[in-house]
């Protein structure tokens, strides 16, 4: 069996990827903020060993990876604590990769990126040799938190590995109920692709990833079927019997207060091509695009091909 860290482990993806990992009979190992909430306590019950600390703390990762093979850093900042972003993906990138290198178990350490290092690119197909072109304070830092961990890959030959993630969706993050309350929200014309990753695919190739990806190389994590936002919230809207969504200018939502991040992120279009990691893994995704998900969510199956398609 494996012996893993997951900083991050409280979080959406870190819960639940330490959830599999524990049932499969691995050793786990969580760094935490904080070991009192009830998601570490529950994971705690099953069998994981929790660590308190803090990536942007290095006296608290003394140790930590210690007897450890593969390390998974899938600590996030909301965009809104802008003070803290740069702190926590590149210094804490730095913090973390220095106590792996000094426990010398470490065989691979995954970093989950996203796709604002892209920028905002219209209907260009993106691979991972595509260049960077950040657009939006967030997608700025990405970029300079994977440029450190890479020249820490060619300088010292650390396996490091960088999963370029989509908007991930799922159980406790269903657009269904974001729809119905009123909070998803078109900023931009709705022409812009977003990419996506159910959480089941991505708790699955984060499963694989260790073993079977390339140290040094970076991944596009996305389903097959890159959506217009205006198709994409459109379709579950009229499942719903709502009318079309309405949408909102990139000034409006500046001007409103919104986050130029969050703006960024929901305006920016990213057509994203994942054919390297499905290569490379020999992937076959549960959701190979998030209208097999609607259906089975709400049912009835979308004609005339998701007009997704119809409209690039």
């Amino acid at each position: 069996m494996g012996r893993y860290l997951i900083a991050g482990a409280a979080g959406y993806v870190g819960s639940r990827l330490a959830e599999h990992l524990l049932a499969q009979g691995h050793h786990v190992r969580g760094l935490v903020r904080d070991p009192d909430v009830e998601v570490v306590q529950r994971l705690a019950a099953q069998g994981m060993a929790v660590w308190q600390g803090d990536v942007t703390r290095p006296e608290s990762l003394v140790g930590v990876a210690n007897s450890i093979e593969s390390v998974f850093n899938l600590t996030a900042r909301l965009v809104l604590e802008n003070g803290s972003v740069r702190r926590v993906f590149v210094e804490g990138n730095r913090n973390l990769i220095a106590a792996c290198s000094r426990a010398r178990t470490v065989r691979s350490y995954i970093f989950t990126s996203n796709v604002a290092p892209y920028g905002d690119r219209g209907d260009e197909v993106l691979t991972e040799d595509s260049a960077v072109a950040p657009c939006y304070p967030l997608g700025h830092v990405m970029v300079e938190a994977e440029q450190a961990i890479m020249e820490l890959v060619r300088a010292h030959r650390f396996p490091a590995i960088i999963l370029r993630v989509g908007t991930i969706y799922g159980a406790g993050r269903d657009f269904v109920d974001s729809v119905l309350s009123g909070t998803a929200t078109i900023i931009g014309d709705g022409r812009n692709f977003l990419a996506h990753i159910h959480i089941d695919d991505l708790i699955y190739i984060l499963d694989r990833i260790p073993l079977e990806g390339q140290p040094g190389a970076i991944y596009n994590v996305v389903d097959d079927e890159p959506a217009r936002a205006r198709d994409f919230y459109g379709e579950v809207r009229r499942r719903l019997g709502m009318v079309p969504p309405r949408t909102f200018s990139k000034a409006t939502a500046l001007f409103s207060g919104i986050d130029p991040s969050v703006v960024g992120m929901a305006s920016a279009s990213t057509y994203l091509s994942n054919e390297r990691i499905k290569q490379e893994l020999g992937l076959r995704l549960r959701y190979a695009s998030f209208y097999e998900w609607l259906d089975e969510r709400l049912g009835e199956a979308v004609a005339v091909g998701h007009e997704v398609a119809s409209s690039r």
